[in-house]
């Protein structure tokens, strides 16, 4: 899990002791879990074609089993009170997905895996993942001290880049030497279970995580402890706000229509080797990183609202630039634009959306987005298997798809046109990444404690 810095502004060091224990283990967390990403679940797809899974497949592999995840999410709040508290949810959550790497190191080793079982694993690991994000956000809060909190945050967030971006290094060279060798399935056997190995260190981090002060299960904190009270009470434009709303979710149909086939693409249209693969997903992970910084600048002066016109912008022309040219020079430019748009629209989307929705609901409104943008992500990714499956996996296909994608995205715009959107912005807000996706971003979730106004 890992916070991306806006803006970090230097405060007083954290208290000592437990507290200074505790904020260890939670970079120790967060190493691990940004491991796991690296080598993990950034894989299920390249695994879905390699066992001999159908292009489509490995597309629904990497967006379905995220709505079970966010239907999870909609009863965590009963599930957190039946098992005794926050920690003790969020480490069980952990060890879950730690236990579901297992059955596809089996698989790897074995050389046989079928679609429903492959589906069945990654929903148990989206399920235990998703689920315990609205925990795991109360819980934080109550870890980390307001004091340094910011400084933690970027620190933290430094680390778990560095860690996801040497994991997919990594494994992308392993997989590179044992597809040469003949034995890929036995790297993606080894990386599954280093996975599995990481992701259970972070369990035990969790675990031996403890805070002094309990958190009532029915109290919804506020998204930042150092926030203006009177923030709470201002007038929020209902009409804007549900307008926002249905901008980002019908922008996710149309980016899960062709997000999830890029994989495919690359790897079964193209060829690439997973050095090639590896290369253009981390060109546009690093540009997004840079990026950051830079967006947050255009937002503390000119407002998120801004920023997220331009990630929106940004973002339309991205997956027809695909139909141009299958030259590597032309996509890794593509990449790092790709980046840089979607750390502008992610950006630009989470401080809009503390910005512009009540703040006493938030972690509530949060739980139910998530619900609606993991259910979009099912819809765009079906419509892209359907098309696919009907005119077949050739290049021809793709391109439609890629084209019809962009057309998508232009159109969505227009349910930003006239919403009176607020034109002071936080200063920043913390995101953990979930998981890499080479055509629609990553998986992200915003940190609440750490949303600064």
């Amino acid at each position: 899990m890992d916070r991306t810095p806006v803006s970090a502004t230097t405060q007083s060091s954290p208290a000592a002791g437990g507290s200074d224990r505790n904020l260890t283990r939670s970079l120790g967390d967060a190493a691990c879990f940004g491991g796991m990403v690296g080598c993990g679940e950034t894989y299920f797809s390249a695994f879905a074609l390699a066992v001999g899974l159908s292009e489509t497949a490995s597309g629904l592999v990497a967006s379905i089993p995220l709505l079970v995840g966010g239907v999870i999410q909609l009863v965590s709040l009963k599930a957190i009170a039946w098992i005794g508290g926050y920690r003790r949810w969020i480490v069980a959550g952990a060890v879950l997905q730690s236990l579901a790497f297992l059955p596809l190191a089996y698989a790897a080793w074995t050389g046989s895996l079928s679609i429903v079982m492959f589906l069945l694993i990654a929903s148990v690991y989206w399920a235990a993942g998703l689920s315990t994000g609205p925990a795991w956000n109360t819980w934080i809060e109550q870890i980390v001290p307001v004091a340094g909190r910011a400084r933690f945050f970027s620190k933290r967030s430094r680390l778990q880049q560095i860690c996801t971006f040497s994991g997919l290094m990594v494994a992308g060279l392993v997989l590179q030497w044992t597809s040469q060798e003949g034995i890929a399935l036995t790297g993606f056997a080894g990386l599954f279970f280093v996975a599995a190995v990481l992701r259970l260190m972070s369990a035990s981090f969790l675990h031996r995580t403890r805070h002094a002060q309990s958190v009532p299960l029915h109290v919804e904190r506020s998204p930042a402890s150092g926030a203006r009270e009177h923030a709470v009470d201002e007038p929020v434009d209902e009409r804007s706000a549900i307008q926002l709303l249905a901008y980002l979710v019908a922008m996710q149909v149309f980016i899960q229509l062709s997000g999830p086939y890029f994989v495919p693409y690359m790897l079964g249209q193209l060829e690439f080797d997973y050095v090639v693969y590896v290369g253009l997903i981390a060109l546009a992970f690093l540009s997004k990183v840079i990026s950051f910084a830079f967006w947050g600048r255009i937002a503390e002066e000119s407002g998120a609202a801004k920023v997220l016109w331009f990630g929106g912008i940004g973002l339309v022309p991205l997956a027809s630039l695909w139909i141009v040219s299958t030259n590597l020079v032309w996509l890794a430019v593509i990449q790092i634009l790709s980046g840089i748009a979607w750390a502008a629209y992610e950006l630009g989307f989470f401080l809009m959306f503390f910005e512009t929705l009540p703040a006493k609901h938030r972690t509530r409104l949060l739980t139910y987005h998530n619900f609606a943008n993991t259910l979009a992500i099912c819809v765009g990714a079906l419509a892209g298997a359907a098309i696919l499956a009907y005119w077949g996996t050739t290049s021809q296909t793709y391109y439609y798809l890629f084209g019809l994608s962009s057309t998508g995205r232009l159109l969505c715009l227009g349910l930003l046109v006239g919403a009176v959107l607020p034109k002071h912005s936080l200063k920043s807000i913390g995101m953990r990444v979930l998981a890499i996706r080479p055509g629609a971003g990553s998986v992200t979730a915003p940190i609440i404690a750490s949303a600064e106004e």
